[in-house]
């Protein structure tokens, strides 16, 4: 009987330093923070600060969003659309420049949209086959083999089209019309320029209101005015015409 009294309050002294013990050791895990958890070696139970945790988890997921984030595949075909109020054409000078080069590989998406900024195209489509840039303008398309001044790279430049508005061809203008003897060089769009070249970089133009935009986006609208008003409608029948406007529209 002695012994089973002895047995009872030991028992009980275990079990109270036992809920101490479990309670104290919460009260500590809690009031720094801490979590229990394994490892690898003795005593394979350890006590981490939270913080360190997290980080280290948030890190891990960083990283796998950071290595699965698409880029742009080597041979990846490119594709530049406009689509205007009444139709969507292709820039195909954006096309051969950049199908076949390296220029963009192992670009994101966001990386891409930076760089093609300043020409108004942004990402639409990105697979590893095939990458598809769109330039959403708010005038209706320019006519078949026509002239009209946008931007190439973050220069101004003279596009031309095909017979259904597809962009075919461009030459950066260069403000620089004269020789070495003074003379007035005669425009050529198929020629290459002589001399010292003076392109005009967009950032020269920023002062001017509104004309950055018009240039990435487009002049107005043909819809909107005389049909016979190719100057107001920013597309010209000849190159030399779209040479002159610019000349005048971008003198300082």
């Amino acid at each position: 009987m002695k012994n089973r009294k002895i047995l009872y309050l030991l028992l009980t002294i275990l079990l109270i330093v036992f809920f101490g013990t479990s309670y104290s050791l919460a009260y500590y895990i809690n009031k720094n923070d801490l979590k229990l958890e394994a490892c690898d070696t003795l005593p394979y139970l350890r006590l981490t600060a939270k913080g360190i945790i997290d980080n280290e988890k948030n890190n891990l997921r960083q990283t796998s969003v950071t290595t699965n984030l698409a880029k742009v595949a080597e041979d990846t075909k490119f594709v530049f659309k406009i689509k205007y109020k009444d139709k969507e054409v292709r820039n195909m000078v954006l096309e051969k420049h950049f199908n076949g080069s390296t220029e963009l590989n192992r670009k994101t998406v966001a990386e891409l949209n930076e760089y093609f900024k300043n020409q108004g195209y942004t990402v639409e489509n990105m697979s590893t086959d095939e990458i598809v840039f769109i330039n959403n303008s708010d005038r209706y398309s320019y006519k078949a083999n026509r002239y009209f001044l946008g931007i190439y790279d973050d220069m101004v430049t003279i596009y031309k089209t095909d017979k259904n508005g597809n962009i075919i061809a461009h030459k950066l203008f260069n403000s620089n019309i004269y020789e070495v003897n003074g003379k007035e060089q005669q425009y050529d769009f198929e020629a290459q320029d002589k001399g010292e070249l003076q392109y005009i970089k967009i950032d020269e133009l920023k002062e001017k209101d509104g004309l950055v935009d018009k240039l990435i986006k487009g002049g107005k609208s043909s819809q909107d005015i005389d049909v016979n008003d190719n100057y107001e409608k920013w597309e010209f029948e000849s190159a030399g015409e779209a040479f002159d406007y610019a000349r005048g529209l971008l003198k300082s």
